[in-house]
């Protein structure tokens, strides 16, 4: 796999983007509604928000946005770009780390979001639009900051890629069927729960597939970095490697991922090799759900279905293309 094409489009003097998503072949900033077009052209600003909203999702569908600000406690549900309804996380440790939040599509076709809008270790499933809770329960909840929620392509499991306190990053992983059907499986840790293992540290998580995760992290032990394929079905990993530098965020490809951390490089998931870098695209130093310690992240939007990401800066939004 190579980069088989590379668009620039300019961005409107003094609107830098901050809530870049994907829109069929359309990237849209929703915090202000600034479409750009991959001939290069735009429109909008069609409306402007004073809350400081910096990061977007868009639901499979495309008709639903949450808008957030990922250290705050304020979300905005959109729908067409009208406001819904207003969400919040809890204010405990929320300046620290990424505002968890996902929206799916449940096999019956209601579309649904995945958020904590109670406590930070509470994930609910509403009904995106109305609000009405599929996953109502009471008692205790294990102690884990769910942080980076992500939904398989299938909407069968649950990512949590958050942390644990002291802190240590980790993942958990909820099958959704049982989740809506018996809500207190959100409460418990995953039973394959990797924190106690040799796998160590893991930084960074996404889906590849319905069926594999790719997650990289430190083995605090070996001093190395590692990146590692984990099977749900046959609950194993299936192949680990050395990396020579953090990975940061990961867009699995099949047999190659892409990482930004720092900048886009794409790695062959077996060996762990670099396979081709991109230097010119700065995309950060994240590497983990806590990024209050880091200067203000560039505007990205992932495209894993159609092998494409967008890398925004003060001048111009680059997509690159892969074959």
């Amino acid at each position: 796999m190579k980069e088989i094409n590379r668009t620039i489009i300019p961005i409107k003097s003094g609107y830098q983007p901050r809530t870049l998503c994907w829109h069929d072949d359309e990237l849209v900033d929703w915090a202000r509604t600034i479409r750009y077009q991959l001939d290069g052209t735009s429109s909008g600003p069609e409306i402007t928000y004073a809350y400081p909203f910096d990061h977007a999702v868009c639901s499979p569908s495309g008709a639903y946005v949450v808008l957030y600000e990922q250290l705050g406690t304020k979300g905005l549900i959109l729908k067409s770009g009208n406001i819904v309804r207003e969400i919040n996380r809890s204010f405990y440790h929320a300046h620290v780390y990424e505002y968890p939040v996902a929206l799916f599509t449940l096999p019956d076709g209601r579309e649904v979001i995945a958020h904590c809008p109670d406590e930070y270790n509470v994930i609910q499933i509403e009904e995106v639009e109305s609000g009405n809770r599929l996953t109502t329960r009471s008692g205790e909840s294990a102690d884990f900051f769910h942080s980076r929620l992500q939904v398989s392509n299938d909407s069968k499991y649950l990512l949590s890629a958050g942390w644990v306190w002291h802190p240590w990053d980790t993942i958990q992983l909820f099958d959704i069927a049982q989740a809506l059907e018996t809500p207190e499986s959100l409460d418990r840790y995953w039973s394959t729960d990797l924190i106690d293992t040799s796998v160590g540290e893991i930084n960074t998580a996404a889906f590849n597939g319905t069926d594999l995760i790719v997650f990289a992290g430190e083995v605090e032990e070996e001093e190395i970095l590692r990146l590692c394929i984990y099977s749900i079905q046959a609950n194993a990993i299936q192949s680990s490697c050395v990396l020579d530098s953090p990975a940061g965020t990961l867009m699995p490809l099949g047999d190659v991922a892409v990482s930004f951390y720092e900048s886009p490089k794409l790695l062959d998931l077996a060996k762990g090799t670099v396979l081709q870098r991109w230097p010119e695209l700065s995309t950060g130093r994240q590497n983990s759900s806590i990024i209050s310690h880091l200067d203000c992240l560039p505007a990205m939007a992932l495209d894993p279905m159609n092998r494409r990401f967008a890398v925004a800066d003060s001048e111009k939004i680059t997509v690159v293309q892969l074959g």
